[in-house]
Order: structure tokens, then sequence, then C-alpha cells
């Protein structure tokens, strides 16, 4: 028996332990268990990238070592290498711009990119939120960024003649 959703949902729930999104919720009840969940219909590979997505990029400068998480660590764990390459896909290298990179570059990775909508699409509907708090923020980047990146994000699956073509909307 290896590594399963209920284990990706786990790892997640204790390596975010602690950490809040922009809005001060907890990251993992507020966004990763949903995007989570909205990838639950694409299989049990979607689903655990969706838990895992943000572990590389929000633990690796946490100042206890057993809690940082790489892509070697997960294959340790025995996480499915596709999801590994998912989650390599939609991690934000350091310095990397968000747009000119990160979404230009996971695109490549059909379960990356698959997982990146699923995010697109949660921070879409939690800007709604954010609107009624600061809405020239809100604006600011559901014009900047979110939109933007759903457009490259939805053409690539679009022309993805062989993985894409998922409804994701």
């Amino acid at each position: 028996m290896g590594f399963g959703v209920h284990d990706a949902h786990l790892l997640a729930l204790q390596a975010h332990e602690g950490q809040l999104d922009p809005q001060g919720r907890d990251l993992y009840l507020a966004h990763l268990r949903p995007v989570a969940e909205a990838l639950r219909p694409y299989g049990p590979q979607a689903e655990m990238a969706g838990a895992l997505r943000d572990i590389v990029e929000a633990t690796r400068d946490h100042p206890d070592p057993d809690r940082r998480y790489d892509l070697d660590r997960l294959r340790g764990l025995g996480v499915p290498e596709v999801v590994v390459e998912a989650i390599d896909a939609v991690t934000r290298r350091p310095g990397e711009p968000y747009m000119s990179g990160l979404i230009r570059r996971a695109p490549a990775h059909p379960l990356g990119r698959l997982v990146e909508l699923a995010g697109n699409r949660h921070d879409l509907a939690a800007n709604a939120e954010l609107a009624r708090i600061d809405p020239s923020k809100a604006r600011s980047l559901r014009e900047g960024r979110y939109r933007p990146a759903r457009r490259i994000l939805l053409a690539a699956e679009a022309a993805d003649t062989v993985h894409g073509r998922r409804v994701l909307a």
C-alpha cells in the first residue's frame, strides 16, 4: 500500500500547520483543501497534487529543517512521481516572476497545469471576499494577475490534444 490521497492531506495539514493565507486564514483549510477537493473528479493523483501544491514553496525557509520539504523528500515519502512533477511545475522558484515565470512554465506539465487552473479558479472566487475588504487590491489582483494567468492556462489546456481539453472553468 503506497502513498495515497489521505496521506497527501495529512502531510499538507502537518506541513502547513500555523501557516496563514494572505487573508489571515489557515492555509490548508482555506486554500489547499478546497483546491484538492475541486481536483477530486480528475483522480487521486490530481487531488494529491492539489493538497501538496504549496508544500515546497511554503516550507523551504522554515527555521526547523524537519518542517522543510523539497522534491527529493517527497519522493522519499513515497509521493508518486507524477505528483512530484506536478508540484515542481507549480512551485515558484526563488526570485521567479509570477506571470513571465511560473505561469509561462507551469502549463508544460499536464497535471501541473490542471492544479494551477484549480488554484487560479479558487483565487478568483476568493477575490470576491477580498473585494469587500479592499476593492482596489482585489481589482488589481483580478485584472493584473488572476485573469491574465487564467487565459494563458486555458489556452495551453485547449491546445493540448493529448492531455488537455478537461473542463475546469
